[in-house]
């Protein structure tokens, strides 16, 4: 079972790079929004990306 380590769907923690990572799925197609020091950065990155996108969760 996966968790969510920051609270919001499509960040999360990257324990090698040690970072925040933002992702986005289009069309069945992982993209990749980008690595962060901050996770309010990351998060910024995707509520973008869900505007981008039109995102809706379903």
């Amino acid at each position: 079972m996966k968790t969510n380590n920051s609270g919001t769907t499509g960040v999360c923690w990257n324990k090698q790079a040690n970072n925040w990572k933002a992702y986005i799925h289009d069309k069945n197609k992982r993209i990749n929004l980008g690595h962060y020091k901050n996770k309010e950065d990351a998060i910024s990155a995707r509520k973008k990306a869900e505007i981008k996108y039109n995102y809706t969760i379903k």
